[in-house]
């Protein structure tokens, strides 16, 4: 398809050439003293990771000052809470609750007995649905075949 211009490298003036790279190089320049100005100004700037350090170093002093204020740091004096009588982590708080009783633990057991039947069984429903349908193919060849020798018979 022909161009609907043409181009010629040895038409363009040099003026242009060099007004635009004057052009580019005056931006340069002014970005370059912007952030010369931006420096000086905020101080020395090293990047988002940086940034990132520094608010979470903020977020672990404003956290580290809340423990204080709340009697959780290593520091702080030790008050006789629910949490810190000298249980360890995970154990369940002592409570004034009885035990329960044998017929409550026997009614647990049972239904965990209930359901574990209820999944042997469906698991041998399936056991017994997956060999069926393995079957099924062989025994449609062997009425196939059936019927051919009825029908050459």
């Amino acid at each position: 398809m022909p161009r609907s211009y043409s181009f010629e490298p040895f038409t363009v003036s040099k003026r242009s050439t060099q007004t635009r790279g004057g052009l580019r190089r005056r931006d340069k320049q002014q970005l370059s003293e912007k952030r010369a100005v931006e420096r000086r100004t905020d101080g020395i700037h090293y990047g988002r990771n940086h940034a990132e350090t520094e608010e979470m170093f903020q977020v672990r002093a404003m956290n580290a000052q809340l423990e204080a204020l709340a009697g959780l740091s290593p520091n702080a004096p030790v008050k006789p809470t629910a949490t810190n009588r000298g249980q360890p982590i995970g154990a369940l708080p002592l409570s004034a609750e009885p035990l329960p009783s044998r017929s409550a633990l026997k009614d647990v057991y049972d239904e965990a007995l209930r359901q574990f039947r209820a999944l042997q069984s469906g698991v041998q429903d399936v056991t017994n649905a997956t060999s069926r349908l393995l079957s099924l193919p062989m025994e449609a060849a062997r009425l196939a075949a059936q019927r051919l020798r009825l029908v050459q018979g």
